[in-house]
């Protein structure tokens, strides 16, 4: 009696490892219809030619289905500008703005010679201090290290209420550039600079997922900060662009194989992050990620990155054939 009371309780916790090892396969949810194609920034490429050699010469291995991700956008135009024009002036901006164009309005503050341009359609904006033309500005002994320059760049948007919690856990890379006549020009280290840019990456999607920006050497949301002690100079430049993610609504979407991705890949049909100037490219990483909404979308779709030689990186839309328009 006690063997085959032995023999059941180890055959419950084979069938129970067996199950957890191999769950049932459980379709797309395709919840969402047909999902708006990606739409990249213009851009040229050079024609080129691919050759692929990945580790261990075989594709990674993927799932056949990836999540979809819901993107929320602001109701009315006429709550967005109401929510705004606040906004603006918690940030110090509080004459009344200038529509520059459909959705564009821009914000003066003219005591700290400031310049606030928000799109109310995304929430997008930048902040601008003429800072070329200050001399003040030039000297490098108090430039803000690494530390002290995210603290400042986070205290500015968390003080225009702009700061989003994944952002706390997300990679935050810190830059030193100087100050120049005909612009910025990025120095190797804080001793040769005289402002600090601090660029925000969020927070990666479950499953070591980046979410690539459409300008890999710069984040949406980058801030130039000084070591100025004068109020309206210590954080000379902001630029923001977040789209708000929900990551508890999401629905499930057919993906292309790493093969099919490759066929359409090497045939020219991508757009190219960064580019080279050589005629052939090596490819030696595939992998799925996020690309960071740049225009108006209800949703975070996946997309195949090919890095290669020469630095390249090149971008194709993950989902499968026929389901998006």
């Amino acid at each position: 009696m006690l063997g085959l009371m032995l023999f059941y309780w180890v055959a419950g916790v084979a069938v129970a490892a067996y199950k957890a090892a191999h769950p049932p396969y459980t379709p797309p949810t395709v919840r969402f219809g047909k999902l708006p194609n990606i739409v990249f920034p213009q851009k040229e490429k050079t024609t080129k030619t691919f050759k692929l050699e990945l580790p261990n010469d075989d594709f990674p291995k993927m799932s056949d289905q990836a999540k979809v991700y819901v993107v929320y956008r602001p109701g009315s135009d006429l709550l967005a500008y109401d929510y705004y024009v606040n906004m603006a002036k918690e940030m110090g901006f509080t004459e009344e703005p200038i529509k520059i164009n459909d959705g564009m309005y821009e914000f003066r503050n003219n005591t700290l010679n400031q310049t606030l341009t928000i799109n109310i359609l995304d929430g997008s904006f930048t902040m601008k201090y003429p800072y070329i033309n200050d001399q003040l500005l030039l000297a490098t002994e108090k430039v803000p290290g690494k530390d002290a320059a995210i603290a400042a760049a986070k205290a500015y948007l968390e003080q225009a209420e702009r700061w989003k919690p994944d952002l706390d856990d997300g990679v935050k890379n810190v830059s030193f550039w100087r100050i120049e006549a005909d612009g910025l020009k990025q120095v190797n280290s804080a001793s040769e600079a005289n402002v600090a840019k601090v660029d925000f990456n969020r927070e990666e999607i479950p499953g070591e997922f980046k979410i690539m920006e459409a300008d890999v050497n710069s984040a949406s949301i980058s801030v130039l900060v000084s070591g100025s002690s004068v109020e309206g100079k210590k954080i000379l430049e902001v630029a923001y662009k977040y789209a708000d993610i929900d990551r508890e609504s999401f629905s499930t979407y057919p993906i292309k194989t790493p093969s099919e991705a490759w066929d359409e890949f090497s045939s020219g049909n991508y757009w190219p992050a960064l580019d080279s100037g050589d005629s052939q490219t090596i490819i030696r990483k595939m992998y799925l990620a996020y690309f960071e909404p740049v225009t108006l979308t209800n949703y975070l779709q996946p997309i195949y990155v090919f890095e290669g030689d020469g630095n390249f990186i090149g971008y194709l839309p993950a989902i499968a054939d026929g389901y998006s328009q």
